[in-house]
């Protein structure tokens, strides 16, 4: 396994609750996938977590190779969590399209929060040399 991108976020939890109050439904559309509008929605820290799936997919944005580069939809990134609460990114879109051009086989996503700002990291691998 070789690591092919690294990409870190970190964003004002703040300022995500005000686009959510400010622009509502519009931005929640465009920004986050149904699926993690559910679970947040399902989480006391609704802003904390909807702030953490906001990072990690910058994050994943800057780890994929030319991931950065070009106009991603936002939606192309899914955050998603696991039985465990971990979460994982699943990609669709030009974003697929990168992991293939790449031959990368996984991406790697990781999410922490303090009171006021939500971090996150994400590693893409491919295997083989």
């Amino acid at each position: 396994m070789n690591i092919a991108g690294i990409g870190i976020d970190a964003v004002n939890i703040e300022r995500v609750r005000k686009a959510i109050d400010q622009r509502g439904e519009n931005f929640l559309k465009k920004i986050f996938t149904r699926k993690e509008q559910e679970y947040a929605g399902t989480k006391r820290a609704y802003f904390m977590h909807m702030a953490g799936k906001f990072a990690a997919k910058e994050a994943v944005k800057k780890a994929l190779p030319d991931g950065a580069q070009i106009g991603l939809n936002w939606t192309d990134i899914e955050i998603l969590n696991g039985a465990d609460g971990k979460p994982y990114a699943v990609l669709y879109g030009h974003a697929r399209r990168l992991m293939e051009k790449f031959s990368l086989s996984q991406v790697f996503v990781s999410i922490s929060h303090t009171e006021d700002l939500a971090t996150s990291n994400a590693m893409v691998v491919k295997n083989g040399s």
